[in-house]
């Protein structure tokens, strides 16, 4: 039961973060895009958008936290192999890295409680050049935070079969979350 709970974490967890990591990766582009053609416009013919900056800052939001649901899961993130790496395999490893998830859940919880408030105060504020509510730049930190914590219960659930001794389910749909 166990190992059919961790396989459908994986297929949901891979799923959504690749469709995360797309539309990072469609933000960078669109960033640049504008930020390129702002400065040829600037330099070039001397004439400046009011509003690139702003776009392009709310993109960068978007675009940070698109990318760590899917860094989180392929443990991508930081690390501290350097102390684990000697006796990874021994139980009391496996254990650390038991610990080490569950302090991470508990962080990641926290900035997902914390979020809320920060997409409840931008819904009083708006940006100035296009007037957009920055609550609504916002809410990718909540979905984000939360998604990052599905991958955290996976990796957890994986790590407690570990170290209970059972055989952990290989990931289902690993090829296509890192295709991207």
């Amino acid at each position: 039961m166990l190992a059919s709970l961790i396989t459908g974490l994986d297929r949901f967890n891979s799923m959504t973060t690749a469709l995360a990591g797309r539309l990072a990766t469609f933000a960078l582009v669109i960033m640049t895009t504008i930020v390129t053609i702002h400065v040829f416009m600037r330099y070039g013919f001397n004439y400046s958008f009011h509003w690139t900056e702003e776009v392009a800052r709310d993109l960068m939001v978007w675009m940070t936290f698109l990318y760590f649901p899917m860094g989180h899961k392929r443990g991508m993130n930081i690390a501290v192999e350097f102390a684990v790496s000697p006796w990874a395999n021994t139980p009391a490893g496996k254990v650390l890295k038991l610990l080490i998830e569950l302090l991470s859940l508990t962080v990641l919880c926290v900035c997902l409680w914390l979020s809320f408030g920060l997409v409840e105060r931008g819904m009083g504020t708006s940006s100035q050049a296009l007037q957009v509510t920055m609550g609504y730049v916002y809410m990718v930190v909540p979905v984000c935070f939360a998604l990052t914590i599905l991958c955290s219960v996976e990796h957890l659930l994986r790590l407690a079969m570990a170290v209970a001794g059972l055989t952990v389910p290989p990931p289902v749909l690993h090829g296509a979350a890192s295709a991207e």
